[in-house]
């Protein structure tokens, strides 16, 4: 990892409360955004890994992806600690499901589902009830991304991205990341044709974007960009979500400040 400044020595960690309300009844969720280098989570796993998830990190992975799933299930577990503060994380297990999407299991747990997602040495994850199903994807804004974004985007979408503010590289993988979030809601991931995901509206606000899916009306997304991250989280469509977008922005420029890959 590399950057204009020393690499932290210890991890940065932001944890969100999210409040949510679905049928008049109040849901709650979490999210967590996370970076640390692989040496301190080499070092410190043994304090938030399952058995079960230390079996998957092994030294025969190659760094990049060992980093990976070490910091997207620090991020998690970290997400997780907001809803239950009491359960020790090493008792909670984040396995990968039959469609390789993440499931949750442990310390009597029911119906939590679990989103996550990594750049790099950052991960952000949504923990959420299984009732309410979410998405979330983090991604690098690199501008040698755009050919590709654009190759797989249809003509009705690159229409959005072009009336959107921001430079290019931004408008394209904020409109990649709430696909990928929504893939992770409908728990398909990218196996689907893409059109099938289309962004089909969006909405500008002063710092999020919101948007509707062409082909999946009973899903919205909202995305942000700090530096060189973008973000999307996917919810239900007729679910009110409260969510301080001013501190998940500050967080994520400092993230996109400190943290390189």
């Amino acid at each position: 990892m590399t950057g204009p400044s020393a690499e932290p020595s210890v991890p940065f960690v932001h944890t969100l409360p999210l409040t949510l309300t679905g049928r008049g009844e109040p849901l709650y969720a979490s999210l967590a955004l996370a970076a640390a280098p692989l040496d301190w989570l080499d070092a410190n796993s043994p304090k938030f890994l399952h058995p079960d998830e230390a079996a998957l990190v092994t030294d025969r992975l190659h760094a990049r992806r060992r980093h990976g799933l070490l910091v997207g299930r620090y991020a998690a577990k970290r997400a997780l600690a907001v809803l239950h503060p009491e359960i020790d994380p090493r008792v909670l297990a984040i396995r990968p499901g039959v469609l390789e999407q993440p499931v949750l299991s442990g310390a009597s747990l029911c119906n939590l589902g679990v989103s996550l997602s990594h750049a790099g040495p950052v991960a952000v994850a949504v923990v959420f009830p299984e009732g309410c199903p979410m998405g979330i994807d983090l991604e690098r804004v690199r501008a040698d991304a755009v050919p590709l974004l654009l190759s797989q985007s249809p003509e009705a979408e690159r229409r959005l991205a072009a009336c959107l503010d921001g430079p290019e590289p931004e408008r394209q993988m904020r409109l990649w990341c709430l696909k990928e979030a929504l893939s992770k809601a409908l728990r398909c991931g990218l196996t689907v044709p893409l059109e099938l995901l289309a962004v089909g509206s969006v909405e500008p606000h002063p710092i999020v974007l919101w948007a509707g899916f062409a082909n999946f009306a009973q899903y919205r997304g909202l995305s942000l960009v700090a530096g060189d991250l973008a973000a999307a989280l996917v919810l239900p469509k007729t679910v009110t979500l409260a969510l301080d977008t001013a501190a998940w922005q500050a967080a994520l420029a400092e993230a996109a400040r400190e943290w390189r890959e």
